[in-house]
């Protein structure tokens, strides 16, 4: 911009004093007035209504995490039974056994029923008790299979 364009003052250069100012009217400040081309922005009718809030219970179900309560849940003590009635029944089965090769074939279809057992537990039982029932029959089927290996790296196959 220019030094000479109207309106600007030349920097350093004292102002005038304004010597045009516009006449007051008697009546005081005058409200300013509405250009008629204007018009007031379209609001639709519902949202003139009130506004509905609902209860607070409905807000609380709405926000609320859903929950699973299974219909028969597993509990310790179902857990610790079924692991008890299978250890005894492992016990029992040990003794039925002559000597060692007898005794490893008894336990491994001991286990293997009390697996079977664990499976129906499941499906029409109690899953805790098919837990602990699991859990024992798997490790005593464990133990005769490092009792078979053992004796296989010694060169004697006990179960034929």
């Amino acid at each position: 911009m220019s030094d000479s364009t109207p309106g600007w003052a030349v920097p350093g250069a004292s102002s005038a004093p304004a010597t045009h100012w516009p006449a007051a009217s008697p009546a005081g400040p005058s409200t300013p007035r509405r250009d008629p081309a204007m018009r007031a922005p379209y609001v639709p009718p519902s949202a003139l209504r009130e506004p509905v809030i609902p209860q607070r219970h409905a807000i609380d179900e709405a926000l609320a995490r859903p929950t699973f309560r299974e219909p028969h849940r597993s509990t310790p003590g179902g857990v610790f039974a079924g692991a008890g009635v299978t250890l005894l029944w492992m016990f029992v089965t040990f003794f039925l056994g002559g000597d060692l090769r007898s005794t490893l074939w008894v336990m491994l279809i001991a286990g293997l029923f009390a697996a079977s057992g664990a499976f129906v537990l499941v499906r029409y039982g109690d899953r805790g008790a098919a837990c602990g029932v699991a859990a024992v029959a798997g490790t005593a089927i464990a133990v005769v299979g490092a009792v078979v290996e053992w004796h296989a790296l010694d060169g004697s196959w006990l179960l034929w």
